[in-house]
């Protein structure tokens, strides 16, 4: 009995081992794909959600990782332009690239820098990306077609409910709006009406806060009452310090999915964080 028994183990072992595999850049689209291929398919993230996407330096074994993949699916707008630069054309690979900013391109908020790329914090556009990606799953992969098309149909009924709650959980407040360290947050200010006061660094370029900044910083949150500075939870650092200067609260903001279980966790938590400082 157990030979047969081993045999079927080491069956299942290699099955297992030889799962096809989509590979995402960033931890939001790792949980956004987990719902839509299920059990078929491993997926696989690049950057740690510790680590800053617009700078990241892939490793030599994340190559290897990409050129087995059966998809790789990247934001776009420039905040993972080297998946490609440095992954898919130095390399010669012939992977498909799904970029997500492509499918919602008319939605793209404009700045002086380019698009703003951070469109996964908005539930309403990931609900719209979601039909385009199961067809590029369908293309790597055409026998889950059948899945990917079931989930598909789930997973934009979730999100569209998410929003719906976010919105309501969103409408009491006692703020004019909010004052930010950093702002990857347009596209989640944008749908849900939340008026940022004042952006203390702007330019996502530049490394500290100027002497003139957040003097104004401290002179608007005194003059509209606002008590916190919202601030990406991997700027904690830099905001605790400029935050005491201020007089005001930090709020950490987990824009990336550091301390999230799955996307909803994720804008959940970005909404408490909102709510917080509006009230």
């Amino acid at each position: 009995m157990r030979a047969p028994l081993m045999a079927f183990l080491l069956v299942m072992a290699a099955a297992f081992a030889q799962k096809p595999t989509v590979v995402v850049t960033i931890e939001p689209y790792r949980f956004l794909l987990q719902e839509l291929v299920g059990d078929r398919m491993q997926v696989s993230v690049l950057v740690p959600p510790s680590f800053n996407p617009h700078v990241y330096e892939p490793t030599p074994s994340q190559v290897k990782e990409v050129a087995q993949a059966r998809l790789v699916v990247a934001n776009g707008a420039g905040l993972d332009k080297w998946v490609v630069d440095k992954l898919v054309r130095p390399n010669n690979l012939s992977v498909p690239v799904f970029q997500v900013a492509d499918a919602v391109r008319a939605y793209l908020i404009a700045t002086p820098a380019g698009p703003d790329p951070h469109i996964w914090v908005d539930p309403v556009l990931m609900a719209r990306v979601v039909p385009p990606l199961a067809e590029a799953l369908t293309k790597a992969d055409p026998a889950g077609k059948a899945l990917y098309q079931v989930k598909a149909q789930r997973l934009e009924k979730a999100l569209q409910d998410l929003d719906k709650e976010v919105a309501n959980y969103l409408k009491v407040r006692s703020k004019a709006g909010v004052i930010a360290l950093r702002n990857p947050f347009r596209y989640f200010t944008q749908r849900y009406q939340i008026p940022i006061l004042y952006v203390v660094v702007p330019n996502p370029e530049a490394p500290d806060a100027s002497a003139k900044a957040v003097a104004e910083a401290r002179r608007l949150a005194q003059e509209k009452g606002v008590r916190h500075l919202l601030a990406p939870l991997p700027a904690k650092t830099q905001a605790e310090p400029l935050a005491r200067n201020m007089g005001l609260e930090v709020v950490l903001v987990d824009a990336l999915g550091e301390k999230a279980a799955s996307y909803r966790d994720l804008i959940l938590n970005m909404a408490q964080a909102f709510a917080q400082a509006l009230r």
